[in-house]
């Protein structure tokens, strides 16, 4: 029994290990309830439509959480980055600049985040709250007399970037792909990765050992932007079409997602692995949803519950870890 005890208190600690038993778990369910719908094309592709976007920005946010900080205004930034794309393709502009505007958009929204946070002084909470009103009023005023649809018609070379594929996988989930693993590199490979983590487990001694904790918290904020403009664009290519709706939601997804993910909003753990299962759990989640067809008043219900629990475990377990440390 001791043993069994301690293979799961392992299981907890190990960052994305919780979300991928909940993934499996999830797909054995369905597999065994809804088969022949589960494995249908049409399903497959729903999956990685869910998944690729919010995955992107998945990543960004669990960053960010390593760090012990979070962004609210993800969402926003996806739209505003997909507008100001769409935009510039409407201007004319050729797909590659208009694709790099998009992302400047992103870079900007993230350091005004990173300033206000780190520079100012302000709660993460508060600010980025802030930006997300201000960026989703901005893309409001943008939109002012394009009506529901907003801008749409673009060049096929840019809509072909979230509607084409390779082996069968859309463009964009290879784009998360390789975003995971370049991400997972630089965070266990690189010193800059590592002081994520003592930045968010411990700040005051990462400070005493000269980490440049400003610095690396401002660019954390930047990335963030970047993916969630990134993820935007690409919702705005596979859509053929830039308007209000974009990323309304996804804020929430992501956190919820990350924090499945072994992500903590106290800082100092989480993987980009774990961000990505999480995605897919909630992913797998909306899915069984959409197959038993759940009320939607019932689904927030359910995944209110889910992230209760999993938030409990997140706060035993930070509790246990500080008395571990002697802290409590």
């Amino acid at each position: 029994m001791n043993k069994m005890k301690t293979i799961a208190q392992k299981l907890i600690k190990r960052n994305g290990s919780i979300a991928l038993l909940m993934c499996i778990i999830m797909m054995l369910f369905l597999i065994i309830t809804k088969a022949r719908l589960f494995f249908d094309p049409f399903t497959i592709q729903a999956l990685m439509n869910a998944i690729a976007p919010e995955g992107i920005v998945a990543l960004g946010m669990m960053v960010l959480l390593i760090t012990g900080v979070f962004d609210l205004s993800v969402g926003s930034v996806m739209c505003f980055g997909g507008l100001v794309t769409a935009i510039m393709l409407a201007a004319g502009l050729p797909v590659a600049v208009a694709i790099l505007a998009g992302l400047a958009a992103g870079a900007i929204v993230g350091s005004i985040n990173g300033v206000l946070v780190e520079i100012a002084g302000i709660n993460a909470l508060i600010s980025t709250i802030g930006t997300m009103y201000i960026f989703r009023g901005a893309s409001e005023l943008l939109l002012v007399g394009r009506g529901k649809g907003g801008y749409s018609g673009f060049p096929q070379e840019f809509v072909q970037l979230g509607r084409g594929d390779f082996l069968g996988i859309y463009y964009m989930f290879w784009i998360l792909l390789i975003l995971v693993t370049v991400f997972t590199l630089f965070i266990n490979t690189r010193p800059t990765g590592r002081r994520l983590y003592f930045i968010g487990g411990n700040e005051p001694a990462a400070i005493l050992m000269g980490i440049k904790k400003k610095k690396i918290r401002i660019s954390a904020y930047i990335v963030s932007g970047l993916l969630a403009a990134l993820a935007g664009i690409l919702i705005t290519a596979k859509s053929d079409a830039a308007n209000r709706y974009t990323g309304q939601v996804s804020h929430m997804n992501v956190i919820i997602a990350c924090v499945i993910g072994g992500g903590s909003m106290n800082g100092g753990q989480g993987s980009m692995f774990g961000a990505i299962f999480g995605i897919i759990f909630l992913a797998l989640l909306q899915n069984a949803f959409n197959l038993f067809n759940v009320e939607s008043s019932l689904q927030r219900v359910l995944i209110g519950i889910v992230l209760m629990a999993v938030v409990s475990v997140d706060g035993y377990m930070t509790l246990r870890r500080q008395k571990e440390l002697g802290r409590v």
